[in-house]
Parts: structure tokens; sequence; C-alpha cells
């Protein structure tokens, strides 16, 4: 099992209010989601469509998604997402000092992300396979009794519960680079919201993810 530094863990209480039932997003996110926010107690999983390469954009939205909680002062982790490269999330409007990063748990990555949130607001996973149903539910549980937001991204048929919000990336495709010269500058996509309750009507919203600045802008 990867080691959890557990001081970061007891310090990383969260900020705001258990009251507070929506955490904010970056204002281009907020027509993604129903209610404008991350709801407390929800699963969110973020994936690509069909024809979408995997990962097209997917870990990109993942990772916006906690830049409007961290710029707050709401604690988030990333578990399982490698190597996401700091530069351009803290570009994406990420807060570092917010954010507690689990690279490689292995096999041990539901045992880790159930510890963080107990004490973090939101917590990405990043499954590295296809996930067994038992330990699906015992983390949404988890997180509807802690009141955190846990978001997955997901490869095609990695989470076997239907999450309360999924977000789709669809047709994406890089500006800058013509005939296969130039400078990628960003990328365009179309992110479809669909899921349970609220979400259960399907939203497709443009975003720049990223813009030329590295930040998310809408599109």
């Amino acid at each position: 099992m990867a080691p959890v530094d557990v001081s970061l863990v007891s310090r990383a209480r969260p900020v705001s209010s258990r009251r507070d039932q929506i955490l904010g997003v970056l204002s281009p996110l907020v027509p993604v989601l129903p209610g404008g926010g991350l709801p407390r107690g929800a699963v969110i999983a973020v994936g690509t469509g069909e024809g979408t390469p995997v990962g097209g954009g997917a870990g990109t939205l993942a990772f916006a998604l906690l830049a409007g909680a961290s710029a707050t002062g709401s604690w988030c982790a990333a578990v399982g997402t490698s190597d996401p490269g700091i530069l351009a999330i803290a570009e994406l409007g990420v807060d570092l000092d917010h954010l507690a990063l689990v690279p490689g748990p292995g096999g041990a990555w539901p045992e880790v992300a159930a510890i963080l949130i107990d004490d973090m607001d939101v917590v990405l996973v990043r499954p590295p396979g296809p996930v067994r149903p038992g330990a699906a539910r015992r983390l949404a549980a988890r997180v509807r009794q802690r009141g955190a937001v846990l978001v997955v991204q997901e490869g095609r048929g990695t989470w076997p519960e239907g999450p309360d919000i999924r977000l789709t990336v669809e047709a994406g495709a890089w500006d800058g680079v013509d005939r296969g010269h130039g400078h990628l500058r960003g990328r365009h996509v179309e992110v479809v919201t669909g899921g349970r309750r609220a979400a259960v009507r399907s939203v497709r919203t443009g975003l720049w993810l990223p813009a030329a600045s590295g930040a998310v802008t809408a599109g």
C-alpha cells in the first residue's frame, strides 16, 4: 500500500461548512454541472465518448473540477493520476497548496481514497482498471456519509456503478497545428452532462480545455 502522509491528512480538515452543499467551480464549468457546482456526497465520473481517444481531455477536465474548490481553501486530493504535470494543473487554476497527490497507490488505491475522503473536500481517483462493484459502493457510501465529493476519471467500463453526474468529453480538436506544422495553442472540446436525478437531461457545453493561456475558458 502506498504511504499516505497522515500528518497532512490530519491538517487537511474541510474548511467549508458541511452545510455548504455545493462547492464552487471555475465560472466556465458552471453550465456543465447541475446546480452550478460540485454537490457534496456525489460521485462524478469523467470520461471520453465513443470515437474520442481515451484520455482525450478527461484528465484535464477532472483536475479543472478541483480548481474552484481549492482556490477557495477547500482541500483536494488526487489518487492514481501518475504525473499530472504540476505546471499544467496550476495553469488550470488548481491551488497546489491545497492539493495532496498520491500518484502511485497501486492496487491499494481504494483504501488510500477512503482515508482521504474522511478529511478532504474533493478526492479525484483514476482507477488502474475495472473497479469491483463492492469497492465502488463502499466509496460512494463513504462520500455520502462524509459529505465529500468523489471525482472518478474513468476509462470505458471502469466504474461499475451509475454516478450521480457523468461528464463525457467529445469532439476534441487541437488549435494551432496546420498541415503538421505550428504549435499547439489550445484544445476545443464538447462536454456532455448526464447522470441521475437533476442530471438526467443531457446538456452539451463547449469549452477550451485548455485555452492558449493554459486555463479553462468557455467556447
